[in-house]
């Protein structure tokens, strides 16, 4: 009998994600190991979509949810499928939750109907571990997963859930009781309230001596149903308990945390303080409402509430990075000024943090330069030029050219250029170009600034920026030859867009890029805008053609034709309808680049998109030139 329980047990469990197409081995997975799974988003909200990734929770005991956080972890596609692993961590887990979503587009869901993906841990003999289903509830009734996700739990399950583990394990009950009881209360079934107060005073019975965190619970309990004598007598209880232990302490910080509302949530914090003035929760709880300010977009609350926190309660690096959010999106920057100067002012004071295990005097300079250089950040959005330009010397630094930052050393050189100080800063702009750490920008400012000294021209800067980039393209040019092929070009003959007829035969002797794409690859569109650069460098040479090929489009003709339509690139768009020409030329995935040169050879194959449109553009120009230059 104990054995077919254990069977109904796990069919249950894994009865929704099987459904939802989710199959992973090992099947009964155990602590410590590598669970590896497959997901098959036909039949979900996102079966259409290219870029998908995973976001999981580990669950365990009540205690232990708030140690875990949500995790993304990225998928591998493979045909209509997406492969992903996730380790099993070797304590307090007893399962872990999965959701999807876009990656690219994170309102795009599979919440699994709103049950999440459940994968539960087992024992040696096969059995699921303790927890493994009440732990599944904690995750939606102790933590902001499915919240976050835009889903609201489902009462019904979590109660199901609850009640199977007590099913198997009775002892169970003091663990959970107060989460299944809301969960109740939440469910909201005819009849629920006296059933409910009925159960909180049989558990309170039970007990010889409650703790102050049950006598909490309760309270909350019934403060939630509105019975508020109940409620404010157990408080009382509680109170000369324990009035002011760490369990109440605990208690009334998870309060704070779980508030949903800001307001309420504000004054909760408010009222936690005044009593607890010396609480250890309290440092965390401020650094949290740091952050629910930012969050909530509370920028004029924000300023006054870092200023009045003690130095051991202020997270330096979370003000550096709202400061420089506010910066870079051009909003509240004298707030954002203000947050940051406070940041400084904490970095001097601040002992060294018990998660920093190496030197803190070197660290201490690493945060300074990271805070200089958001203040400098600041100081320029407000159009303060010479303070920023200032600034910036402080962050940069000449003798480590080769590990810096490509943007701030554009935004030094063009405050540099606002503030008249363009000749100081040009050796550093120079050395930043010679070792591929300069902007796009950064080169035209140059450029443009040096054609305008006295006797140089337009011809004299192109050249003088060639030379800078000289070394560094003859290096790129190396590495290049390393990864070059040398294989036939299949030939190929394939009807563009406007009807007419391309083919490998009438190309010969050029250069030809071929680009396979479809409308439905994020990656594929994202690399779009840096393939058109490329292409608009070489616009004017007859020697070199681009060519989109339209690739496992999988739907009608007229959805290419529609986004062409929409996005104007200029792009010549051959159909390869059948997937004849990408199997001919290696296409793994989309996007691939294939370049052919003047010989009808394949010389260079690259799949995926890195995201950087810069380094696309350099590596295809360069390619071209030297298959050009026939190298």
């Amino acid at each position: 009998m104990r054995i077919n329980l254990f069977a109904l047990l796990f069919s249950l469990v894994i009865h929704s994600a099987v459904l939802a197409q989710l199959r992973f081995t090992p099947e009964k997975p155990q602590v410590g190991q590598t669970v590896s799974f497959t997901y098959s988003p036909q039949s979900t909200p996102l079966a259409t979509d290219s870029t998908v990734e995973g976001r999981f929770m580990f669950y365990g005991l009540p205690g232990t949810m708030h140690l875990s956080r949500p995790t993304t972890t990225t998928l591998v596609r493979q045909g209509d499928v997406f492969i992903g692993q996730i380790y099993i961590p070797l304590k307090n887990v007893a399962g872990t939750m999965l959701a999807f979503r876009n990656s690219k587009q994170p309102k795009r869901v599979d919440l699994n109907k709103g049950l999440l993906y459940a994968i539960p841990l087992f024992d040696a003999n096969g059995q699921l571990v303790p927890h493994a289903l009440a732990g599944q509830a904690s995750v939606f009734t102790r933590s902001h997963f499915l919240y976050e996700l835009g889903g609201r739990p489902d009462q019904n399950r979590v109660i199901s859930l609850y009640s199977q583990e007590f099913q198997q394990n009775p002892d169970f009950y003091p663990i959970y009781w107060s989460d299944y009881l809301t969960a109740q209360i939440n469910q909201k079934k005819p009849g629920y309230g006296p059933k409910v107060k009925t159960s909180i005073e049989t558990y309170l019975a039970s007990r010889p001596t409650p703790t102050a965190i049950e006598l909490t619970a309760a309270a909350q309990l019934y403060e939630s149903m509105g019975d508020f004598p109940k409620s404010n007598a157990l408080r009382e209880r509680m109170k000369t308990l324990d009035p002011a232990g760490s369990l109440m302490q605990k208690d009334r910080a998870t309060v704070v945390r779980n508030e949903t509302d800001w307001n309420r949530k504000k004054a909760a914090y408010q009222a936690y303080q005044k009593e607890f003035p010396n609480s250890s929760y309290l440092p965390a709880l401020t650094v949290m409402m740091t952050d629910g300010y930012f969050k909530n977009n509370d920028i004029r609350g924000l300023v006054p509430f870092v200023d009045q926190q003690p130095v051991s309660h202020t997270d330096v690096l979370m003000l550096n990075t709202m400061a420089f959010q506010l910066a870079d999106e051009r909003r509240s920057l004298p707030e954002a000024e203000q947050l940051i100067k406070r940041a400084m002012v904490v970095l001097k004071t601040q002992p060294k943090p018990a998660t920093i295990s190496g030197n803190w005097e070197t660290e201490k300079q690493t945060r300074q330069r990271q805070l200089m250089n958001t203040y400098a950040r600041v100081l320029e959005q407000q159009a303060r030029y010479g303070e920023a330009y200032t600034a910036y010397q402080d962050v940069i630094l000449p003798d480590d050219v080769e590990n810096s930052d490509p943007r701030t050393n554009e935004r030094y050189f063009l405050c540099a250029l606002q503030a008249n100080h363009a000749t100081d800063a040009q050796p550093m702009a120079e050395a930043a170009i010679q070792v591929g750490k300069a902007t796009p920008r950064l080169k035209t400012a140059l450029r443009d600034w040096y054609a305008k000294q006295p006797g140089n021209t337009v011809a004299k800067a192109d050249a003088y920026l060639t030379e800078l980039e000289a070394d560094l393209r003859a290096d790129q040019r190396d590495e290049l030859r390393q990864i070059l092929i040398n294989e036939p070009a299949p030939a190929f003959s394939m009807t563009d867009l406007q009807g007419r007829t391309i083919s490998s035969a009438s190309l010969r002797g050029k250069v030809v890029v071929l680009d396979f794409w479809a409308t439905w690859c994020g990656p594929c569109i994202a690399s779009f805008p840096a393939m058109q650069q490329a292409q608009t460098r070489f616009q004017n040479d007859p020697n070199v053609r681009f060519l989109f090929v339209n690739t496992r489009e999988g739907g009608p003709i007229q959805r290419v034709h529609n986004f062409m339509a929409k996005h104007p690139y200029g792009f010549t768009v051959p159909v390869d309808a059948s997937q004849r020409v990408s199997r001919a030329y290696k296409v793994l995935g989309i996007p691939t680049k294939v370049v052919i040169d003047t010989n009808g050879r394949v010389r260079y194959r690259q799949i995926g998109y890195s995201g950087d449109p810069e380094t696309t553009v350099n590596e295809l120009t360069l390619v071209v030139e030297m298959l050009k230059e026939g190298k």
